[in-house]
């Protein structure tokens, strides 16, 4: 009776565990149709210079390329191009935002993202007396900051676009900088 019982428990458990191994293989196709079909219609989307995320309006401005940045007593060398990007930020929300560069990330035609490098970042404020436009500001309703945001990309990297947040919590948009 004991040998039936455990054989019975063992039997009745193997199925359960063979039910959940096919459910979990099983439906899967359905989500991975809708996300990929999701992707493409979000890469042919129409790329602007400026744009609106969570009720914050972001500009690019002027985008520079340049070897070094910074002054005298601070200096910052390239490790392949640096990319000035200025960018204007304004709030129309009901609140106060952070806006930090850390929101704000290029990519490449070949999908690769640079974030902001700190050094240079760094180096550039101290150069231009010391002030960060974008290092976690606050900025009232109504108001507009403009500021320098420095990456660091490889000299190859061409058809940049902005990834850009309006505040940190706020929905990531596209903007076009070359």
């Amino acid at each position: 009776m004991g040998k039936i019982f455990k054989f019975g428990c063992l039997g009745f458990i193997g199925l359960i565990v063979l039910g959940i191994i096919a459910a979990s293989l099983g439906g899967g196709d359905d989500k991975k149709e809708q996300s990929s079909t999701g992707t493409k219609q979000e890469t042919t989307a129409p790329v602007a210079k400026e744009g609106e995320s969570s009720k914050v309006k972001i500009a690019v401005g002027s985008v520079e390329s340049v070897d070094s940045v910074g002054g005298e007593y601070l200096k910052e060398k390239a490790q392949g191009v640096f990319k000035v990007v200025e960018v204007t930020v304004t709030n129309n929300q009901k609140d106060a935002i952070t806006v930090d560069a850390n929101s704000f990330k290029l990519v490449d035609n070949k999908d690769r993202e640079f974030t902001y490098s700190t050094q240079a970042q760094t180096a550039f404020d101290v150069g231009n007396g010391g002030q960060s436009d974008f290092f976690l500001k606050q900025l009232n309703p109504g108001l507009s900051q403009t500021g320098k945001i420095i990456f660091d990309v490889p000299a190859d990297a061409q058809g940049l676009v902005l990834k850009a947040r309006g505040g940190m919590t706020g929905k990531e948009i596209k903007l076009k900088v070359e």
